[in-house]
């Protein structure tokens, strides 16, 4: 299928990107294969977040590393390093070259581990990293600017149905879960999804193409609520199957609105390749704490994010999701 309309230029410079950026990746970081497990760990921790700040997986990441030190769980400080572009290819390359065999190393992440390598053809995949924990799910919404003309997903559908290419919608990177709830909203009121116009971006950059009118409809996680509450956005609908609650109660969902339109993304902790058993496990038992306790359970209910975490099932459930993907983004002609 073609892919005219949506922005192949960009891609393409994310993937020249990458190729420069793992080239400059190639020296190790880490002399040693292991740490010393009995006084592990015992400098700063490093959680390697493949975005720019501002976006949904930033947000999660910074989330994550506050309440691990904050309930005391992780001794150390755990700081965030943000390694933008293609896709989170950028990310991924440095924990499988540069800090393989780190344990002071971590990476955040979502379902790009997927989306990246099979859209733009990027060489790392889940299967190069060491999956640590699946921590939970959240929706994605569909914005505009306050002031857009766009009232609601009538009027989305009107002009779709109008002309497919029309509108301009922006989000995160091409093929991310935003396009795929875009893809099934359109699926569902008869349009071709593969002759949409659809922007990608990284991190909190499609926050600023959204609030700048460089789009004309935007697409994120549940983080947008700031910028909802700030009254610089509006929410035409979130892809979850019933209105949420706390600071979401008065935002629509497409179902209420007729729409057959479900998606959710995860969240997710991954370690380098080589790093020992006596590691992995000391950070599936870290994340298990995590998930027990009382400030985690609190920033999942403030953030409506859904509680699905998991450890030592989590690479079998990344193996029967990946087909998944590989199938919704064929039909969509973005797998390389």
């Amino acid at each position: 299928m073609k892919d005219s309309r949506v922005d192949l230029a960009r891609r393409k410079g994310m993937i020249g990107f990458a190729g420069l950026a793992t080239t400059a990746l190639l020296t190790p970081r880490w002399s040693v294969a292991q740490a010393d497990t009995g006084n592990y760990p015992n400098k700063p921790i490093e959680l390697v977040i493949p975005f720019a700040p501002g976006g949904g997986v930033d947000l999660f990441g910074r989330t994550v590393a506050r309440v691990l030190n904050d309930e005391k769980i992780v001794p150390e400080s755990i700081q965030i390093i943000n390694e933008p572009g293609a896709g989170g290819a950028i990310g991924m390359a440095d924990m499988v070259q540069r800090r393989k065999g780190d344990p002071y190393s971590l990476l955040g992440i979502s379902i790009h581990v997927h989306l990246t390598p099979l859209t733009m053809g990027t060489q790392y995949s889940y299967k190069d990293m060491t999956p640590i924990a699946k921590l939970f799910t959240e929706y994605n919404l569909m914005v505009v600017q306050t002031d857009s003309p766009i009232k609601s997903l009538k009027d989305v559908e009107a002009s779709l149905k109008k002309d497919p290419g029309q509108l301009k919608f922006g989000g995160a990177t091409v093929g991310n879960s935003d396009q795929i709830t875009l893809s099934k909203f359109a699926t569902g009121i008869g349009v071709d999804p593969t002759k949409l116009t659809y922007i990608g971006y990284s991190g909190g950059e499609s926050n600023a193409a959204i609030l700048g009118g460089h789009v004309d409809v935007g697409f994120g996680g549940l983080d947008l609520i700031d910028l909802v509450e700030a009254g610089k956005m509006r929410v035409l609908g979130i892809s979850a199957p019933k209105r949420l609650g706390g600071r979401f109660k008065d935002q629509p969902t497409f179902t209420e609105q007729g729409y057959n339109v479900l998606n959710d993304t995860w969240r997710g902790i991954f370690g380098p390749p080589g790093i020992s058993a006596d590691e992995i496990k000391y950070w599936q038992d870290a994340f298990t704490k995590l998930d027990q306790s009382a400030g985690w359970k609190a920033e999942l209910d403030k953030n409506q994010w859904v509680d699905a975490f998991e450890t030592t099932t989590f690479l079998a459930t990344l193996d029967k999701e990946h087909e998944v993907y590989k199938t919704l983004l064929g039909q969509l002609g973005l797998v390389k």
